[in-house]
C-alpha cells in the first residue's frame, strides 16, 4: 500500500473544476488500496472536503506587489517555498502520515516539494494540469496591471521544467499535452483524463423535458479568462441574434467577471436583456439548468490542455455546441458518441449553430448515454494508481 501526500493550491472539492479532479484522485487511489493526505497551500479559500489527517497552509504573498490574479498560484508556491518554517511543518506531515509517494498538482509548488523530498527521500509523481507557460503566455494580454513587465511565463516555464526533471513519472490530462511535455521539456507522460461529476450521477428517469416557456441555452464556467473571452466572441458585435424571449443562463463564478465586462457593457441592452448571471449554483441547479437548456455551450477559443467543463457538457445529457479547442482531451469520448455534438472552429459558425438549434424542433430526447458512462471520474482516473504504483 502507498501513502501519497498530494500537493495542490486547492482543496478538493467532489464538484467542480481542479478541486474536483484532486477530490476524485483521491476516491481513486483510495479505492486501489492506498492512503492519501493533502497539503493544500492556498491564500485562505474554501476548505472543501479536507479532512483531519490533511494540512492546510495559508500564504499570504508579498502584499506590497500588485495581485496579478494569472499569476497569483506562481506568488504562492514563491511565498511558501522561502519560508523555512513552513517547510519544516509540512516535512513534519509527510513523515507523521508515511507517506511513501508525493503527487504534485500542477507545478507552483515544486520548489516546496523539492524541499520536502530533500528531507524526506519519496518519489514525485507531477500531475500536469496544462502546459501552464503557454497558457500564461496567452493570458498575459488579459492582464489588468499593464505596468507590471510581462514575460512571467518564462519563470512558470522554469517551474515546469523543474517539475518534469525531479519527477519520476508525468501525467498529463490530454494527448497534446503529451506531445508537448515531450517536446518542451524532454519527458513522457501518461494521460490521465479528465471527467465529469455529473457523469457519476444517476441518470433520472424517463425524457429529458425543455419545459414550456422561453428557451434557454446553458453555460457554466469558473472566472477564468477563456471562459470570458468566448463568451465575449460570440457576443460580437451582440448578443441580439438571439431572440429576445431566448436566454443565455450562465452559472458558476464567471457570473461576476461577466457582469463587470466592458465589451460586453458595450451593448448592455442587447447582451444583458438576454443573460441571466446565476452565480454559483448547487450541482442540483446546475444539472436541471444544463439538462433543460436547447444546448450547452463550450465556446473556449484560447487556452491549453482539456477543459473539465467540457466534460460536464458532454454528460448533460444535453446537445451540446462546442469548439474544437475545447474538445481536446474528448476525443475518444466523441468517437465513441458524437449524439446531439456540434462542433465547430470560430464565433461566426458558433452563433450559427445556436440560430439552427433554435430552428429545430424541440427535442426532449436525451443524448449521449454512451459518452455520460465514458465520463464517469472512476473510468477517467482508473491508470492513476499504476503510475503511482510504478513510480516506486
Amino acid at each position: 500500500m502507498a501513502r501519497i501526500a498530494i500537493f495542490s493550491t486547492y482543496a478538493p472539492s467532489e464538484e467542480f473544476g481542479g478541486p474536483a479532479r484532486v477530490f476524485h484522485e483521491r476516491r481513486a487511489l483510495e479505492l486501489a488500496g492506498h492512503a492519501v493526505t493533502h497539503v493544500v497551500v492556498d491564500a485562505g479559500g474554501p476548505r472543501g472536503a479536507l479532512r483531519r489527517t490533511d494540512m492546510r497552509v495559508t500564504v499570504h504573498p508579498d502584499r506590497e506587489q500588485p495581485v496579478d490574479p494569472i499569476y497569483h498560484d506562481v506568488d504562492l508556491g514563491t511565498s511558501a517555498a522561502s519560508d523555512a518554517s513552513l517547510i519544516e511543518r509540512v516535512v513534519e506531515h509527510v513523515r507523521a502520515f508515511r507517506s511513501t509517494h508525493v503527487l504534485l498538482e500542477q507545478p507552483f509548488l515544486i520548489e516546496l516539494v523539492r524541499a520536502v523530498v530533500t528531507a524526506v527521500p519519496v518519489p514525485v509523481v507531477y500531475s500536469s494540469q496544462n502546459i501552464e507557460f503557454a497558457l500564461r503566455r496567452s493570458l498575459e494580454p488579459f492582464s489588468a496591471l499593464r505596468s507590471r513587465p510581462s514575460g512571467r511565463h518564462e519563470q512558470v516555464r522554469a517551474l515546469e521544467q523543474l517539475a518534469a526533471d525531479v519527477a519520476t513519472d508525468v501525467t498529463v490530462i490530454c494527448p497534446q499535452d503529451a506531445t508537448r511535455m515531450r517536446a518542451e521539456f524532454g519527458c513522457d507522460s501518461t494521460v490521465i483524463a479528465n471527467g465529469s461529476a455529473i457523469a457519476d450521477l444517476p441518470r433520472p428517469a424517463g425524457r429529458r423535458t425543455t419545459g414550456p416557456g422561453p428557451r434557454h441555452f446553458g453555460f457554466a464556467g469558473s472566472a477564468y479568462w477563456p471562459n470570458i473571452h468566448g463568451l465575449r466572441a460570440i457576443a460580437d458585435p451582440s448578443l441580439a441574434f438571439l431572440p429576445p424571449d431566448v436566454h443565455i443562463e450562465v452559472a458558476g463564478t464567471v457570473s461576476r467577471s461577466i457582469q463587470d465586462d466592458a465589451i460586453l457593457a458595450r451593448r448592455h441592452g442587447a447582451n444583458f436583456s438576454r443573460l441571466r448571471l446565476n452565480g454559483f449554483v448547487q450541482m442540483a441547479e446546475l444539472v436541471a439548468m444544463l439538462r433543460s437548456s436547447v444546448a450547452v455551450l463550450v465556446p473556449v477559443f484560447l487556452g491549453e490542455g482539456s477543459n473539465l467543463k467540457t466534460a460536464d457538457a458532454l454528460a448533460s445529457g444535453a446537445p451540446v455546441i462546442m469548439t474544437s479547442r475545447s474538445a481536446h482531451g474528448y476525443e475518444d469520448v466523441l468517437e465513441l458518441d458524437p449524439e446531439g455534438v456540434t462542433i465547430v472552429d470560430n464565433p461566426s459558425d458558433f452563433r450559427t449553430a445556436m440560430r439552427e438549434h433554435l430552428a429545430s424542433p424541440t427535442n426532449d430526447v436525451w443524448v449521449g448515454a454512451r459518452r455520460r458512462e465514458a465520463l464517469s471520474w472512476t473510468h477517467r482516473l482508473a491508470g492513476l494508481a499504476s503510475v503511482v504504483e510504478a513510480a516506486g
